[in-house]
């Protein structure tokens, strides 16, 4: 009688006699709450593992975010100060910066179109309106002036031959 092994049976001693696959070594992402491999976690001495609480993808991404929002947060001081300067040296009576648009000033626009009569009737008419309501703003020396203003506009003096070359 010749001896023939069992199929089966030597599929199972064939595998138990093969080196057990070890399972690689795993960490959780405090971030994504997932299971990863070892080598996808930067280096942390400080940490009982020496690794990374979060993957590489995830510190990546809280890295991007975080140096946008700190690119932003330095526009933005950056645009308080400019602002915080231009109010500085500013002149809301002689020369307000919202009076300009395209290189011409909006009462050098109204003497074009209406006529230089009409724009120191206007200006007669600004100048009470100033007066009037001074008291009221909270901002009354600098409504006083812009009354006067207009007052020396009206009467054909223009104020702003006095202000500084720009």
């Amino acid at each position: 009688m010749t001896f023939e092994p069992n199929p089966l049976a030597v599929g199972v001693m064939a595998a138990s006699m093969a080196p057990a696959r070890t399972q690689e070594p795993m960490k959780y992402c405090q971030r994504c709450q997932e299971k990863k491999s070892l080598d996808l976690f930067n280096k942390n001495r400080s940490t009982k593992d020496g690794l990374q609480g979060y993957c590489r993808k995830c510190t990546s991404e809280l890295s991007r975010a975080r140096n946008i929002k700190l690119r932003r947060s330095k526009a933005m001081k950056k645009a308080a100060q400019r602002k915080k300067e231009q109010a500085a040296t500013a002149d809301p009576v002689n020369n307000p910066e919202h009076y300009k648009t395209g290189g011409i000033e909006c009462i050098d626009a109204m003497v074009q179109v209406f006529g230089e009569e009409a724009v120191r009737t206007y200006a007669r008419i600004n100048a009470f309106k100033y007066q009037w309501r001074a008291p009221y703003k909270g901002k009354t020396a600098e409504d006083y002036k812009k009354a006067l203003w207009y007052l020396r506009f009206a009467d054909g003096d223009d104020p702003r031959k006095d202000r500084p070359n720009e």
